[in-house]
């Protein structure tokens, strides 16, 4: 009931009538007198990767751009489209940062109408240390400014300044994300299985250890040609997918009770730590895991895993 309107709200069918083209995002930080740009992998949750290896949200902030092209706007006024006549539709990003509890709005930059149709352009730039973990990045069209006369077939739309009248797109920026950021690497050798887990002795994973090679590394052996992966490219989604939730079960397994409780109920993990990754990656779960018994939880991480890996399309 929560998305239930009782005004029209912008449909599939309307936005490909009205040409509405959402180009996707650019990210870029600043690091002295140089603007690098930043790599993404997935669609409606984004991991960004800097080349360089130098980027961090916290230390270096982030810089946004976009651009939206509508080639006929007229089909979204009127009767048949979302907004009054005479009324003026605003297109506009909303973010949310769930980790710091932070929302905000992003306008456009420069907003032109000609015979040609409609282009907003976006730029926005989030300093260091003004969003963490998250980023949820909504573009919205909204009325910006109510029809001063309405037309008698128009009385069943929405005609308050403000108010939400579509979501073009939605997607999340993941900067701590459990699945692209597996520590994985790449071995050929004909001497070696297809793939193996490699961990360090954990002193205390809540604490000290943190989710990165030195502790924890899957390795792929691309001698193979079942190798779900080479150079970085993945070949095989599910295989992958079945790989990763082994190695999951794996890791789950090596946990003590006292941390495996503290993992479930976030008690004092520092950030970053294997316990802390793991308490997000089940809070990312689309379904409860179940720990007992234990094929119940490897069946739940294939099922979790493998639909996200799908729908991600990382």
């Amino acid at each position: 009931m929560d998305n239930f309107r009782f005004y029209p709200t912008l449909t599939d069918d309307m936005t490909e009538k009205s040409g509405c083209s959402v180009e996707k995002y650019s990210f870029s930080y600043t690091s002295g007198e140089w603007e690098y740009e930043l790599n993404q992998k997935g669609r409606s949750t984004i991991k960004l990767t800097d080349p360089s290896e130098i980027w961090k949200i916290e230390n270096d902030g982030l810089r946004l751009e976009k651009k939206i092209s509508i080639a006929y706007p007229n089909f979204l006024f009127g009767k048949d489209g979302i907004v009054c006549a005479d009324a003026e539709l605003g297109i506009c990003i909303i973010w949310t940062n769930k980790t710091l509890t932070q929302t905000g709005c992003i306008m456009p930059v420069s907003d032109i109408t000609t015979p040609n149709g409609r282009n907003c352009y976006f730029e926005y730039d989030f300093e260091p240390g003004r969003i963490s973990g998250d980023l949820e990045l909504s573009v919205i069209m909204y009325v910006k400014k109510q029809a001063d006369s309405i037309h008698d077939d128009e009385h069943n739309l929405m005609n308050e300044e403000g108010v939400s009248v579509g979501v073009l797109e939605t997607v999340v920026l993941d900067f701590n994300s459990i699945y692209m950021e597996f520590p994985i690497e790449e071995f050929s050798s004909e001497n070696e299985p297809l793939w193996w887990v490699e961990f360090s002795e954990w002193e205390d994973p809540k604490t000290i250890e943190t989710f990165t090679k030195e502790n924890i590394c899957l390795y792929l052996n691309p001698h193979y040609h079942l190798c779900p992966m080479t150079d970085g490219n993945i070949k095989n989604v599910e295989m992958l997918s079945e790989i990763l939730a082994m190695t999951y079960f794996m890791i789950f397994n090596r946990l003590s009770d006292e941390d495996l409780r503290a993992t479930k109920n976030d008690i004092n993990l520092e950030p970053g730590s294997i316990c802390s990754v793991l308490h997000q990656f089940l809070l990312d779960c689309d379904e409860d895991l179940v720990f007992e018994p234990r094929e119940r939880l490897l069946k739940g991480l294939q099922m979790n895993i493998s639909k996200r890996l799908t729908e991600d399309d990382v």
